[in-house]
């Protein structure tokens, strides 16, 4: 993730589905944020983010009335801070969050440290800017993407793993069904959740097996109170 797009519609959701999944499964949440610098891995002039329909209110403010009143600060640039998602209680008060920026040298150290330093969670949201690693990523824009090998890791010390997959000039079921089948995901007992924004933002989930049953009915009775999630099957 990169700062500059805190606040932004994609994040709504995020924050939305990781303080419903938090509060209905009663599980300490921790964040790796994946952050990068812009003018590390993007090309110059790249402004792919800024989309902030949710201001707007409606359904959006709908989904979660306390956070729509709250991530609104986000507005100013200014104010697009990685220390303000806590300091404004955003996500809950003792949510854990790794915010080193991603390795180009050492990833392997790096993802060691956020392991270490996500321990004491029982959900771990990753948040790449892109989604899971592709073939066609550079050296330069390998630091945009989680690693399939990264999300299971938390998984075997038995953890919860909610990640993002954005779906860009794809089509999102397709592209939902072939991260699955890289993560061996069950999509009978844990469905992708699709935020309806442009692109379409994906959420994928790994659970332990006797978390699955209560992740899948969360995951859908999140899509129940949200106008702007459904879920991919």
């Amino acid at each position: 993730m990169q700062e500059r797009y805190l606040g932004d519609s994609h994040d709504f959701l995020k924050y939305a589905l990781l303080r419903h999944l938090s509060g209905v499964l009663g599980l300490r949440l921790g964040v790796n944020w994946y952050l990068t610098r812009p003018e590390s891995v993007d090309r110059p002039g790249n402004n792919d983010g800024e989309k902030r329909h949710h201001l707007k209110g409606g359904v959006w403010r709908s989904a979660d009335p306390e956070l729509f009143d709250a991530i609104g600060g986000f507005e100013a640039p200014a104010a697009r801070l990685l220390t303000n998602v806590a300091a404004w209680g955003i996500l809950p008060a003792d949510t854990y969050y790794f915010a080193e920026e991603v390795a180009t040298s050492d990833r392997t150290a790096w993802h060691r440290r956020a392991l270490n330093a996500l321990s004491g969670t029982d959900l771990v949201f990753l948040d790449p800017d892109n989604g899971f690693e592709v073939a066609s990523m550079s050296a330069r824009t390998k630091p945009k993407y989680a690693l399939f090998d990264e999300a299971k890791a938390y998984l075997d010390a038995g953890q919860v793993v909610v990640s993002i997959q954005f779906a860009r000039q794809c089509d999102p079921v397709a592209r939902a069904r072939a991260v699955m089948s890289r993560l061996c995901i069950d999509a009978a007992q844990l469905p992708v959740i699709r935020g309806r924004v442009a692109p379409n933002i994906l959420f994928l989930t790994l659970a332990p097996p006797e978390l699955s049953a209560a992740l899948g009915g969360a995951l859908t009775s999140f899509c129940d109170q949200c106008a702007k999630a459904d879920l991919i099957h």
